[in-house]
């Protein structure tokens, strides 16, 4: 045996006689049955820190995944608030776009000076544009299919038709809705056969 050669202050090193390996010089003096009790004792150790690092992969992957979860909600309720917010505004805006499309509906709209009525169509254009920009669609027309979730039925109206039963007969009032969320439904009159 040579002699013992030191790679730090603590632990003392030798060359194993048999193998031709570094080993701690203590491990020289335990023999076959200490050396065997001192391997076993290192894969226990080993095995415990195998399973710590599981736990803590386990554990950082799933806070990775409630972090991504979070983010997500967080998201998606920053959306809800921007839909309900635009629909907010664009229901305050309804009554505006009612009393244009009034105006122009009235059968003396025709008999308005003619460059009084283009400012007021361009004017009500724009209106119509902007509030379509931020997803506002009108619906409801006759002979529509009625829809109790979109249609509010003001009255009934007898059809002998059978095919125009539950379809809209008039449409009081439009409906108005932001991707596919109603915003107000439609005041229809409804067809129902006899």
């Amino acid at each position: 045996m040579k002699a013992p050669k030191k790679h730090d202050e603590e632990a003392e090193v030798v060359l194993d006689a048999d193998s031709g390996e570094e080993v701690l010089a203590e491990d020289t003096e335990l023999g076959a049955a200490g050396l065997q009790k001192k391997l076993k004792q290192l894969r226990a150790e080993l095995a415990e820190a195998k399973r710590e690092c599981q736990e803590n992969l386990t554990g950082w992957q799933r806070a990775k995944a409630d972090l991504a979860n979070f983010r997500r909600m967080v998201e998606e309720e920053r959306e809800r608030d921007g839909a309900r917010a635009r629909a907010k505004f664009v229901r305050e805006l309804i009554p505006g776009l009612d009393a244009f499309d009034a105006a122009m509906a009235d059968p003396n709209w025709g008999d308005v000076d003619k460059g009084w009525r283009e400012g007021v169509e361009r004017v009500a254009g724009q209106f119509h544009k902007v509030l379509e920009h931020e997803g506002l669609e009108s619906y409801g027309a006759p002979h529509d299919a009625f829809d109790p979730t979109i249609h509010d039925c003001m009255s009934m109206e007898s059809s002998e038709e059978a095919d125009a039963d539950q379809t809209i007969s008039k449409v009081l009032q439009k409906g108005y809705r932001i991707g596919g969320e109603v915003v107000r439904p439609a005041k229809v009159v409804v067809y129902q056969c006899d």
